[in-house]
């Protein structure tokens, strides 16, 4: 993915945040609009996640890599 992309992500992550901080109260129970908001952005923080994980070695790959039990 390239910065675009992830820079869109990002962008739509920080509108989701504001709307979900500005949401009127009180929320009733059979509101749909924030439950959708707040998986869309748990989504958006997951595929982020991903993104970033994407580049870096797992924690075991890191402590072999570094010499692990050998160094």
């Amino acid at each position: 993915m390239d910065t675009s992309s992830r820079k869109a992500l990002e962008e739509r992550l920080s509108a989701i945040c504001e709307e979900i901080r500005h949401y009127p109260t009180p929320i009733a129970r059979c509101d749909l609009h924030l439950p959708a908001l707040i998986e869309e952005r748990t989504a958006l923080m997951a595929r982020l996640e991903a993104l970033d994980a994407r580049g870096r070695c797992s924690p075991a790959a890191a402590w072999a890599n570094d010499g692990g039990a050998a160094a």
